[in-house]
């Protein structure tokens, strides 16, 4: 299954035609062939049939940002990838179980799984589909045992 084709030419949902046309010619001029492919077949996914392209916003991430401004503003400030943890060969290594408090992580999500959810029952009480009646049951035991 093909990516998103917004993700593919890295655009918001909310780009224009215009500027779906220009990303593709972009990335047509300095992609390799297979991106060069896959960048043309996002851009007709998008500027061909509009049922398609709903379809597309649809399955797109609410938020996706992929040229976002908050990324260029990280890489400045830090300079490097945030997944290059050195480690003493000058390569990059993944986390240990050692780097990571275990216990802790296994208190904070039982602690979330035994806490209850806070329940508003006045809107229930108050929009009920039955109405409430607090005079006499609808039935009692002895219209049950004695018929």
């Amino acid at each position: 299954m093909k990516p998103n084709p917004f993700h593919i030419l890295g655009l918001p949902v909310s780009a224009s035609d215009e500027d779906v046309a220009e990303r593709f010619q972009e990335l047509a001029v300095i992609g390799t062939q297979d991106a060069g492919a896959l960048a043309e077949w996002a851009k007709d996914e998008l500027m061909g049939r509009p049922e398609r392209r709903e379809l597309h916003v649809l399955l797109e991430a609410p938020g996706a940002e992929y040229r976002g401004e908050r990324w260029e503003d990280f890489a400045r400030q830090y300079g490097r990838r945030p997944d290059a943890f050195d480690g003493p060969s000058g390569r990059p290594e993944a986390p240990r179980a050692s780097d990571f408090d275990l216990a802790a992580v296994a208190r904070l999500l039982v602690d979330g799984m035994l806490t209850p959810p806070t329940v508003d029952v006045r809107p229930a009480l108050d929009n009920a589909p039955v109405p409430l009646r607090l005079e006499r049951p609808p039935l009692e035991v002895r219209d049950v045992l004695f018929g």
